[in-house]
C-alpha cells in the first residue's frame, strides 16, 4: 500500500521496542497483578481445589498403603493390596479422560467427593471397631474395597480436575505467575499431609485420621457446590468474563504513531 521504496525500518524498530517494553512490563508486574480484586476469585478457586485435593489424604494413603493395610489386619496380604490399589489408580485415570467432557467438571467433582467421603468414613468406622478390640475378620475385605473405591473416586474428579481447571479459570494476564503459585501451594500441601500423617495417627488414631480426611472432603464438596463454576463447553474468554468481568485485549503496539504514507 505504501509502495516498494517506502522505508519502514524506523516503524519496525518502534514496533520491536514497544513489544520488548511490553514484555518487560508484563514480567515485572505479573505477581503484582495477582493481588488485583478482579483476579481474586479465580485464584482462590484454584487454590481451594488444590487444597482439598491434597487434604483429602490421597498422597498419605498412597505413600503409606502397606503400613495401613498391615495395621488393618486385612485378610489379603498388604503388598498385594498395595499393588491392586496402584493398578486401580493407574487405570481409573483413563476413565476420567473419557468422562470429563461428557459429564462436566462439577458432576465428576461431586461423584469424586461423595465416593471419597463415604469410603473415608467407612475406613474410620472399621479402624474404630478394631480399636475397640472387636473381631473384624469377617469384614477383612472392607479396607481393600474401600481403598479401591476411594482411589477410583479421586482419580475421576479431585485428581485431574483441579489441574485442568487451573488452566481454564485463571485469567490469561496472570496465568503463568498464578499457575506457579498454585502449583507451589499444591506441593506444600502434599508435604504437610505426608509429613504429619503418622503424627496425626499417633494423636487421634487411624479412625480419627480417616474421619478428619472425610470431614475435610465434605467441606470440599460444599466448596465445589458454592464456588466452582462449570467450564464444560465454554471458551476461555467466556470463563474469564464470568469470573472477572469483561475481557479487555490491547495490542502492545496500540500507541505507536503511524509514519506518513508515501506519496
Amino acid at each position: 500500500l505504501r509502495g516498494k521504496k517506502t522505508d519502514v525500518s524506523e516503524e519496525l524498530s518502534a514496533i520491536e521496542k514497544a513489544h520488548a517494553e511490553s514484555e518487560r512490563n508484563a514480567s515485572r508486574g505479573a505477581f503484582r497483578e495477582l493481588f488485583k480484586k478482579s483476579y481474586t476469585k479465580p485464584l482462590l478457586i484454584s487454590l481451594g481445589l488444590m487444597a482439598f485435593q491434597q487434604l483429602s489424604g490421597i498422597n498419605a494413603v498412597i505413600f503409606y498403603t502397606v503400613t495401613i493395610f498391615k495395621d488393618a489386619g486385612s485378610t489379603i496380604d498388604e503388598n498385594v493390596c498395595t499393588i491392586i490399589v496402584g493398578v486401580v489408580n493407574f487405570l481409573s485415570t483413563f476413565m476420567a479422560t473419557v468422562l470429563i467432557d461428557r459429564l462436566g467438571r462439577k458432576i465428576l467433582l461431586y461423584i469424586s467427593s461423595i465416593s471419597m467421603i463415604l469410603t473415608l468414613f467407612t475406613l474410620g468406622v472399621f479402624f474404630y471397631v478394631k480399636y475397640l478390640k472387636i473381631d473384624v475378620t469377617a469384614v477383612g475385605w472392607l479396607p481393600l474395597t474401600s481403598f479401591v473405591i476411594y482411589v477410583i473416586g479421586f482419580s475421576l474428579g479431585f485428581g485431574p480436575i483441579p489441574w485442568l481447571m487451573m488452566g481454564e479459570i485463571l485469567p490469561a494476564k496472570i496465568r503463568g505467575s498464578a499457575a506457579s503459585v498454585v502449583t507451589a501451594f499444591n506441593w506444600t500441601c502434599t508435604f504437610i499431609v505426608t509429613k504429619t500423617f503418622n503424627d496425626i495417627i499417633a494423636l487421634i488414631g487411624a479412625y480419627g485420621t480417616f474421619w478428619l480426611f472425610g470431614l475435610i472432603t465434605l467441606m470440599g464438596l460444599i466448596f465445589v457446590f458454592v464456588f466452582v463454576p462449570e467450564t464444560r463447553g465454554r471458551s476461555l474468554e467466556e470463563i474469564e468474563m464470568r469470573l472477572t468481568g469483561p475481557v479487555r485485549r490491547m495490542s502492545a503496539v496500540a500507541n505507536i504513531k503511524p509514519l506518513p504514507t508515501a506519496c
